[in-house]
């Protein structure tokens, strides 16, 4: 029996007799005319052929790659701390620093107000008297006896020319009655005249005296009235008030105030719990406007709190043009100075409200190359000095600092180490880690 069919497409003659015997469960499948291949299954089946070709190579060089990998897998594992610090590469350039021991004061900071230690208030002598001319101004230094002011002298003086009137008439009375008496007096002796009227002439020269000696005191006050219309200092110091002004009558009321000396001081108000060891003659140091400052020491210390339970002490300052009454400014008492650490500002980095330093760990020379370990640190931060901040916990001495930019480093980057220092000392450390014990 023959499976060959007749190229048209009909079944042998031989191959219908044949199985025309056979049982219809036997019966071959006849195809039908009617199927054909779709005309787009041909390009498909390329494209997979194509697709097919190309990822069986893709998998055999993944396959020869992954082989490789496993042959050289375990030179790597045996030599892995060496060959990563190799391979990788340093994040930053970094540069070095030690922490430093530095003298800090050790200080009492207090906010006060710069006012007068003693003042003198310079009032007229003369009422009712108009000020003729003001010969000085605030902030000027006077010294004791200079002339301030002058009052209008016209009508003193014309008092005084009465005054001496009034002298000379009653001069001229006296002598009167001096002469009188000294004429009729004697005759009391012969009985020529009676004694009452003895007594009288005696009482005519008394009161005539009397009233040259009332003429006399008038005309003394005049002058002194004359005198007193000049205003002068009576201490030396600084004019910090003037209140007289020209045309002004005066009525008692103070013409101007005088620093003595032009002596300022400082008082603050202290809790007394942090008053500490100041005492009197404690140096301060007062800070002025543009940077400036001015020196001075503890000059007393209030005996009793104030009513906000603080304590005040005064402190006296020397001279300084900068430094003015009524300045409320901020100033230190310098209890002494102490040793403590100080890093530079550059190295600090602020995080989420705490301050960091960025050391460098694990330093090691591989390739002519110094290379490190970033390890971040927490600090507490003290007073600045500058340039530099303080370190109240301090840190190992000998602890390698990121001098600046550790804000681009993270916690374990490998970093290089570039100052010429820090590489010398960490050769060093190489050098006495790898020596035999």
């Amino acid at each position: 029996m023959s499976d060959l069919q007749d190229p048209n497409g009909k079944p042998d003659d031989r191959q219908a007799t044949s199985n025309a015997d056979l049982p219809p469960y036997r019966q071959p499948e006849v195809p039908s005319n009617n199927t054909k291949m779709p005309p787009w299954l041909l390009p498909v089946l390329a494209v997979m052929l194509v697709v097919g070709v190309l990822l069986g190579r893709y998998w055999g060089s993944n396959e020869s790659a992954s082989d490789e990998q496993v042959v050289t897998s375990s030179d790597t594992q045996a030599n892995s701390a060496s060959d990563i610090d190799s391979v990788e590469q340093a994040v930053l350039s970094v540069e070095t620093v030690l922490p430093s021991q530095d003298s800090i004061g050790n200080n009492l900071r207090a906010d006060g107000t710069i006012s007068p230690k003693d003042t003198a208030n310079v009032s007229a002598k003369v009422n009712g008297v108009a000020i003729e001319q003001v010969l000085v101004e605030e902030g000027q230094q006077v010294k004791a006896g200079q002339v301030l002011a002058v009052f209008d002298t016209d009508a003193a003086e014309q008092q005084i020319l009465q005054a001496e009137a009034e002298v000379a008439e009653a001069e001229a009375t006296l002598a009167n009655a001096s002469a009188d008496a000294a004429r009729v007096l004697p005759l009391i002796d012969i009985d020529a005249i009676s004694r009452q009227e003895a007594d009288r002439y005696r009482t005519s020269e008394l009161q005539a005296k009397a009233a040259l000696q009332a003429s006399k005191a008038r005309l003394s006050n005049q002058k002194l009235n004359l005198n007193n219309s000049q205003v002068v200092a009576p201490v030396s110091g600084v004019i910090s008030k003037k209140m007289a002004e020209v045309g002004m009558v005066s009525a008692g009321e103070p013409l101007f105030t005088i620093i003595k000396n032009g002596i300022l001081e400082w008082q603050a108000d202290i809790d007394p719990k942090l008053i500490g060891e100041v005492t009197v003659g404690t140096p301060v140091r007062v800070s002025l406007p543009n940077n400036q400052s001015v020196m001075g020491k503890v000059s007393r210390i209030a005996p009793t709190a104030d009513n906000n339970r603080q304590i005040t002490i005064y402190a006296s300052l020397n001279k300084n043009p900068a430094a003015r009454s009524g300045m409320y400014q901020t100033g230190e008492f310098l209890l002494g100075s102490a040793s403590a650490q100080t890093i530079p500002n550059a190295a600090i980095v602020s995080n989420d409200g705490y301050d960091y330093v960025m050391l460098v760990t694990d330093i090691k020379v591989q390739d002519g190359k110094t290379l490190g370990r970033i390890q971040q640190q927490r600090v507490t931060l003290g007073e600045r000095l500058g340039d530099k901040v303080a370190v109240t916990e301090p840190l190992p001495a000998d602890s390698r600092l990121v001098k600046q930019g550790g804000s681009f480093l993270n916690d374990g980057d490998l970093v290089r180490v570039v100052n010429d220092n820090t590489s010398q000392q960490a050769q060093a450390a190489t050098g006495a880690a790898q020596a035999p014990l």
